[in-house]
């Protein structure tokens, strides 16, 4: 420990500020009244919640309805308590989910408004032949035909890609082709309506049900403009005197361009897109983009992954400019963060709009003795918000957990749950979900209950408290790491994340857009809040040519990359390269985590054991001095 004096420090760490307890995703998904309200919130109070997330949700009675007048007043009665009791308060902007769609009032305005997306329609020709092909869709008066490719099959769903050219059509969609020997694919483009809905509020409204509201084309501006208008705005008008103070931001969830399901019938696999959509994927490919298009769906040649990966980067591009930037831009404009998470769980890039950026864990994504706490995708998705967080000096990030663990969730395995996060940077817990009922079947919509209607809600407290001195530690200080992974922020990769973690080596991700915005100073790379010495470079993707020239710029000015690792040398690797600051002695060390915080000039190290039986071994430190445990649990410390 270092020679600070800690004594307000551990005031503050056995009694932290509420605003560093859970907040719920309160689901209202029945018919409110103002005593249940104001029940529940005091409930939520005397767990030591910091506030709680109003999230409209499947079940909603239709007399209060949604961003109707009834509502709003129930807001506002919601608000005025959170208030008097010192508590805040986020909205959520979109009735269910995914957003943009405002319970289909976007699509209501403006049909051509809907979630969008192209899809593929294919005819094989053999052998040199000329001909006509009228590709037909069927008897939707919405499609519209992009483009037509053909090219040389070379293998089954292979085409040659120096083959590849696009064809014309006449006014009746007639596509003439005069094809010399050889097999011939010609694919057709076609753009439309992409089926996509949200999930509503009423219970007519649910996935795969006809009357779930059709989802909006979020990377259409003009749309996304009166998304704004409809909800952020109703709710500043009706809560103005609240905003910076009790309502502290607008939570957005897991914004998806082509909507969650598709129609019946809808033709084969679709991919995002929005009207002129061509112009924004162009300038990320060096060749003609309409000819490429076939390998999206086929392969076509050693190119095919590069490019469906330019054409993912414009499509999170284009939401940037069309969603995220925008709503961030409100938020900030009315004294409020942006917080939230993006549709898929590697995904750090736009986060970078969020001022609380987050992530979530629902459907047992990751659980106590599986692979997926430390492979897959899933088990990215902490590290990926506190990067974002670390990159943007963001004082908060956050997790939505817990959601559809079922009712077999047990303490413990919350609390489990829990340390997984905190030892990845997590400090704001938003727990998934506090149901205002269950009657009838609203207990199973997403099961469990995390809050009033739970067995084990009367000792929650225990785990609130917990959590919220947790939350406290790591907020308001610095990671102490000297390590990034370099990875493609829209589709980060767990290779190297796996070993490091297992071999307590914390580290950061770093994508493109954060290489580019960073300093370099004499060994060292200076990005966001952090000074990195080291950078492993794992299956980067995408970075443009000025992330990779700064690259070789760190190398230049004594920084530190690894390329040509492996998972078994990795860890020696980091070790010869810039040393160890928790070094394990003992056995079980692949379940140990650790990370490194420094906050009033107390440095704290935060150990969390992921596997279930006990560790015994000795531990190295990279600081020396005095020693305490600090135990967040019980709320003691203690010097050893």
């Amino acid at each position: 420990m270092a020679h600070a004096d800690v004594t307000s420090l551990k005031k503050a760490f056995l009694d932290p500020a509420r605003e560093f307890g859970f907040m719920p995703l309160w689901c209202w998904n029945d018919d409110l009244t103002d005593k249940g309200i104001t029940g529940q919130i005091g409930e939520f109070y005397a767990k030591g919640f910091g506030g709680f997330i109003i999230h409209p949700r499947n079940g909603l009675s239709r007399r209060i309805g949604y961003l109707s007048p009834e509502f709003f007043r129930l807001v506002r009665v919601a608000v005025a308590e959170a208030a008097r009791l010192g508590m805040k308060v986020i909205l959520y902007d979109e009735a269910g989910y995914p957003a943009g769609s405002a319970r289909g009032q976007v699509v209501a305005q403006n049909p051509d408004w809907a979630a969008k997306s192209i899809f593929a329609m294919h005819h094989t020709v053999e052998g040199k032949r000329k001909g006509i092909w009228r590709p037909n869709p069927g008897r939707a008066l919405g499609y519209h035909l992009v483009k037509v490719i053909a090219g040389r099959e070379v293998a089954k769903d292979t085409l040659d890609p120096d083959s590849l050219r696009c064809l014309t059509w006449d006014d009746r969609e007639l596509v003439r082709y005069d094809f010399p020997e050889g097999n011939w694919r010609m694919v057709a483009v076609w753009e439309g309506h992409s089926g996509g809905t949200t999930r509503g509020v009423f219970e007519e409204e649910e996935d795969e049900h006809s009357l779930a509201p059709p989802a909006a084309d979020i990377m259409r501006p003009d749309a996304m403009e009166f998304f704004i208008r409809i909800t952020h705005d109703q709710y500043f008008a009706n809560l103005q005197e609240y905003f910076g103070t009790t309502v502290v931001a607008m939570f957005t969830d897991e914004p998806t361009p082509t909507g969650r399901m598709r129609a019946p019938g809808f033709r084969g696999p679709c991919k995002p897109w929005t009207p002129g959509f061509l112009e924004q994927v162009q300038p990320w490919w060096d060749e003609e983009v309409a000819r490429w298009l076939p390998a999206l769906w086929l392969d076509c040649g050693p190119r095919t992954e590069e490019f469906r990966g330019v054409y993912r980067k414009a499509v999170q591009q284009r939401l940037e400019e069309s969603f995220y930037r925008p709503i961030s831009k409100w938020c900030v404009d009315h004294d409020i963060a942006l917080t939230g998470h993006s549709a898929n769980s590697d995904e750090m890039g736009n986060l970078r709009n969020f001022q609380w950026p987050g992530q979530d864990i629902v459907w047992r994504m990751v659980e106590p003795g599986k692979s997926s706490a430390i492979t897959g995708p899933d088990s990215l998705t902490a590290k990926a918000a506190s990067s974002a967080a670390r990159l943007g000096r963001r004082r908060f990030n956050v997790v939505e957990v817990f959601g559809a663990y079922g009712w077999q969730l047990s303490l413990d395995e919350i609390k489990w749950l829990l340390d997984w996060h905190f030892v990845r940077g997590t400090n704001l817990i938003y727990p998934h979900a506090a149901f205002y009922s269950i009657r009838d079947r609203r207990a199973f919509e997403s099961e469990p209950d995390v809050a009033i209607n739970n067995v084990w809600w009367p000792y929650f407290g225990l785990i609130g408290d917990y959590g919220r001195r947790i939350c406290w530690l790591l907020s308001d200080g610095e990671q102490v790491c000297s390590t990034a992974v370099v990875s493609d922020g829209d589709l980060l990769s767990w290779q190297a994340s796996a070993v490091l973690h297992q071999n307590q080596q914390d580290f950061i991700f770093i994508d493109g857009p954060g290489l580019e915005n960073a300093t370099i100073g004499e060994g060292v790379l200076i990005a966001g809040a952090q000074q990195l010495q080291l950078l492993i470079i794992d299956r980067p993707g995408t970075l443009g040519a000025k992330a990779e020239a700064r690259i070789g710029e760190f190398v230049e000015a004594g920084g530190k990359v690894l390329r040509d690792w492996t998972k078994d040398n990795l860890a020696k690797q980091v070790t010869r390269a810039i040393g160890r600051d928790v070094e394990w002695q003992g056995d079980q060390g692949v379940d140990l985590r650790s990370t490194h915080y420094r906050k009033g000039g107390v440095d704290f190290y935060l150990l969390v054991n992921e596997g279930e039986a006990a560790l015994d071994g000795h531990i190295y430190l990279g600081i020396s001095g005095r020693i305490e445990r600090w135990d967040a649990y019980k709320g003691a410390t203690h010097l050893y």
